[in-house]
């Protein structure tokens, strides 16, 4: 018995060192297990590189003992799929001087440039255990490799990392501003990409910067008289429309997320508190192999999703209500990630399994604005089209009144988004929008990829690879109604296809399923 159990746990330890091991990536492995095979980024390098001309920098994100919650800047990742804390890529027009330019494919990480010359890529990378987080000292050198300060996926300069990402050099991130003037000389304009948001000080005071508003000005100080423009917006533009990688994973983290709105669907029950609902769906995702949630819960019943989630997620308990009997419950949290490219769903249905005649009425409207501006969906058509058509369907219900506030007043005005008056009676257009500070006109939606809301660019007509969301809402305070049905939308060569169209959205089908409790 005894040398059974010798023999067992020997057989385990083995099958954990084989299963540890496996774990760990080969040598000349893309660091990022989420990762998309190399030449997808060269790609994409090259078409950023044909579009401006100049050097460009792009620096990464922090990262920095966050247990996971951070993600890699998703601009720094769509172009190199690397996760490495606070990695900068350098992409230069053209050969170094004296150099020939390389023969097509004779240089990993090269890409079209100006003249037919190849781009110069250098990846900066912090050197082998930099900002690696440890709770031993490493004053010791023996300790430096123990087993629990191995690094896992870590990425340093080298010939390794280079296979990796197939970017042709590496170098330490401690030479960065040290190299950039001599990469960047005689150039009169250097692109930064990075987002540039500004952060509020009250007046008087001069407002904080972020990371990248720090970042932005050292390069200036390094590169006197040179002009340091944003590209951001270019990167987003290309962003917006998908490659076959990102619709595959966008499909996928749809498809798990619509599993946890049928989950919730059939578990949900008065007395269950919202909050519950949440944890749910997460541990449905999670069971189908998703890490994370694409952004936090929005799942708000009765009175609750009568209140825009933007003004709720001031409170520490945003989410936190007893669910009753005759209460719709409004989930705009279909957002499960699936190799970081996210994902938003919402479904509003009842908790006690049957609509109420007046919430099938009003569900039914928001359901047919939907599939209206759904239908109307396809390459060549603007965006505004698709708003109209939506727009349209509440105007013909008559519900254009009811957002009148002058007839309603303050306290009973619906919530009509989109708006018949904004976008038909008064003939007005899209706007600045921006959740985050409150300002602008909600429309139908936003585009969906790294980040959960990839941006609102309606400025050219749609394209195939394009992914939105089409998300009519309905606000009616005097009932405590809050409707929003929300599907991920692809535009595909000949028209469009409901990535998320499994989660059910019909009142049959909704009843359906939870009558099946």
């Amino acid at each position: 018995m005894a040398a059974h159990r010798r023999r067992h746990g020997s057989a385990a330890a083995l099958g954990a060192l084989a299963l540890t091991l496996a774990a760990l990536p080969p040598e000349g492995v893309a660091q990022s297990d989420v990762a998309f095979p190399p030449e997808v980024y060269a790609e994409r390098r090259a078409r950023l590189m044909e579009r401006l001309q100049a050097p460009v920098i792009v620096p990464g994100e922090y990262m920095i003992r966050h247990g996971g919650e951070k993600r890699q800047d998703p601009n720094f990742f769509y172009l190199t799929g690397v996760e490495s804390p606070y990695a900068v890529l350098v992409l230069l027009p053209g050969p170094t001087p004296g150099e020939a330019a390389p023969a097509p494919g004779g240089m990993a990480g090269a890409s079209g440039g100006r003249d037919g010359a190849a781009a110069r890529e250098i990846l900066f990378l912090p050197a082998h255990r930099q900002f690696a987080g440890a709770q031993y000292p490493h004053q010791d050198p023996r300790l430096v490799d123990a087993r629990w300060n191995r690094l896992i996926r870590r990425l340093e300069p080298g010939a390794a990392a280079e296979r990796a990402t197939g970017i042709a050099r590496t170098e330490a991130v401690d030479a960065f501003a040290f190299r950039l003037p001599e990469l960047a000389e005689g150039a009169d304009t250097v692109w930064l990409v990075g987002a540039m948001e500004e952060l509020y000080a009250p007046p008087g005071m001069r407002p904080p910067e972020t990371l990248r508003a720090q970042f932005r000005r050292a390069v200036e100080t390094l590169l006197p008289g040179v002009v340091v423009a944003d590209a951001t917006p270019v990167v987003e533009r290309m962003r917006v429309v998908k490659d076959r990688w990102e619709i595959e994973a966008l499909r996928r983290a749809a498809d798990i997320s619509a599993e946890g709105m049928l989950e919730a669907m059939r578990r949900i029950e008065p007395g269950m508190n919202d909050l519950e609902v949440a944890g749910i769906m997460e541990w449905t995702w999670k069971r189908e192999g998703s890490p994370r949630a694409a952004f936090p819960p929005i799942v708000a019943s009765g009175p609750d999703a009568v209140s825009l989630f933007t003004i709720r997620s001031e409170n520490y308990n945003s989410v936190n209500r007893v669910m009753r009997s005759g209460d719709l419950v409004f989930i705009d949290y279909g957002a499960a990630e699936w190799k970081m490219y996210g994902s938003d769903l919402c479904r509003t249905f009842p908790v006690s399994g049957r609509f109420t005649p007046e919430q099938r009425r009003l569900y039914g409207i928001v359901l047919e604005a939907q599939e209206a501006a759904i239908a109307a969906v396809r390459p060549g058509v603007s965006i505004l089209d698709v708003i109209r058509a939506a727009a349209e369907v509440y105007r013909r219900h008559g519900l254009e009144e009811m957002e009148d506030v002058d007839r309603m007043g303050a306290r009973r005005v619906w919530g009509v988004m989109p708006s018949p008056t904004h976008y038909l009676a008064q003939g007005k257009g899209l706007t600045r929008y921006t959740a985050v500070a409150g300002v602008g006109v909600r429309d139908i939606g936003h585009h969906v990829g790294l980040e959960a809301t990839d941006g609102r660019d309606y400025s050219t007509p749609l394209e195939p690879g394009m992914v939105f969301t089409v998300e009519p809402k309905l606000y009616v305070p005097e009932l405590d109604i809050a409707i929003m049905i929300e599907d991920m939308i692809l535009v595909t060569g000949d028209g469009h296809e409901n990535l998320s169209a499994r989660a059910p959205r019909s009142v049959e089908a909704i009843e359906r399923i939870m009558g099946g409790r």
